[in-house]
């Protein structure tokens, strides 16, 4: 049995849930905690034993803007439905939330655009393209 929490991790558990799904750390830890505080809304997955299962966040500007990040599950949940419960979560929150006109975004590795489509979100191009600046 899983249960969902209406919170974001706190640093160590995201680095370690980052590190056991193979994701590269995006920033410092200090960084990293401004942003899990910066957060709009999160969900975290937690099993029995509280341990966590799989997370997702959303960022923005509470008005216009949403973006959702971090959707995270552990590689040995990944074949249950622990990221349909994390997505149902944020959605939710969409929907209560953010006004009819906001822009939702989620940005997404190859592997994760057949996940993003089963829930409603469509490829952008060619209508828009995506950039990215790194520092």
């Amino acid at each position: 049995m899983q249960n969902i929490f209406h919170e974001v991790p706190t640093v160590k558990e995201y680095l370690e849930l980052r590190e056991e799904a193979g994701l590269v750390t995006p920033a410092e830890r200090d960084d990293i905690a401004a942003a899990l505080s910066n957060s709009l809304f999160g969900v975290m997955l937690r099993g029995e034993d509280s341990g966590i299962v799989g997370m997702g966040r959303i960022i923005g500007d509470g008005g216009c803007y949403f973006q959702i990040v971090d959707v995270i599950v552990k590689p040995a949940f990944q074949e249950t439905n622990a990221g349909d419960m994390l997505m149902f979560e944020i959605l939710d929150y969409l929907h209560q939330n953010a006004p009819q006109e906001a822009q939702i975004l989620v940005v997404s590795d190859l592997a994760g655009l057949q996940f993003y489509q089963k829930q409603g979100f469509k490829l952008i191009y060619p209508d828009y393209y995506g950039m990215t600046l790194k520092r």
